[in-house]
């Protein structure tokens, strides 16, 4: 297989192709790069040799694609390596196993939803604008989880089986019930609630979530009237009041 990549020296962009070959003594796969050109102009570029991912990407991309048609125990190695377009051997340079793969995937599609919390934990504003915010939030999260099912679907089957996973989704949770539990702190600190057991709350939310973004996940589809009912829910265990909630959550619905 051949491909070509632009490689970037002291500021300016250079055109290599790319061929892979077994070495016949070692058998691992190798790369022979042949020197093309210099890049004169890279908006003459088409979009794919500007931005062709990385083969760790290709990887993880294959790996989402194949599960929004695959179970996780159907997939090898092999297999997504070969989804990606890459050879057999390529995928372990970067990751262990099938599970191993799972783990970064999930971590990669994890950015966003932590870009989303820290909007959410960013500051506190008014009760008006904190209901707002958590009803914005939680359509985002419903919209994620529905954008990668496969992939959280298997999530929840690797971290069954493998103790790294286990340790790692374990981890994330107690962190998000620590953030939220913070954040409920703030909100009795700024006096818009009075709320006895922010922790306790806030295990109770986080574990509301993960069990809505399961569903989302299986089921796929995420009717209105359950996004307003989570946003009832969410808002009355950070202590906020819920006065105009019901019209927050019916425009984020619609």
């Amino acid at each position: 297989m051949a491909y070509e990549v632009i490689k970037r020296v002291g500021g300016r962009a250079y055109r290599y192709r790319v061929e892979s070959y077994r070495d016949p003594e070692t058998r691992r796969v190798r790369g022979k790069w042949t020197y093309l050109g210099r890049v004169e102009g890279e908006g003459t570029l088409s979009p794919e040799r500007q931005a062709r991912p990385s083969s760790r990407s290709r990887l993880l991309n294959a790996l989402e694609e194949l599960l929004e048609s695959r179970d996780l125990s159907a997939l090898t190695t092999g297999i997504i390596a070969n989804g990606a377009g890459l050879a057999y051997g390529t995928f372990y340079r970067y990751f262990k196993d099938v599970h191993h793969i799972v783990r970064e995937a999930m971590l990669r599609h994890s950015a966003t939803t932590d870009r989303l919390l820290d909007e959410l934990f960013a500051s506190v504003s008014t009760a008006v604008i904190e209901r707002s915010k958590i009803a914005n939030w939680v359509g985002e999260m419903i919209a994620e989880a529905q954008a990668h099912p496969g992939l959280i679907r298997a999530w929840h089957v690797a971290s069954n089986q493998d103790a790294a996973l286990v340790t790692e989704r374990q981890a994330r949770f107690d962190a998000s019930v620590k953030s939220f539990a913070q954040y409920i702190g703030k909100l009795n600190a700024a006096g818009l609630t009075n709320v006895k057991s922010p922790a306790f709350n806030a295990y109770a939310l986080v574990a509301l979530c993960t069990a809505i973004v399961r569903e989302c996940a299986v089921e796929r589809v995420f009717v209105p009237a359950k996004s307003s009912g989570l946003i009832e829910v969410i808002v009355d265990l950070l202590g906020l009041p819920a006065d105009e909630y019901a019209e927050i959550a019916q425009a984020v619905a619609s």
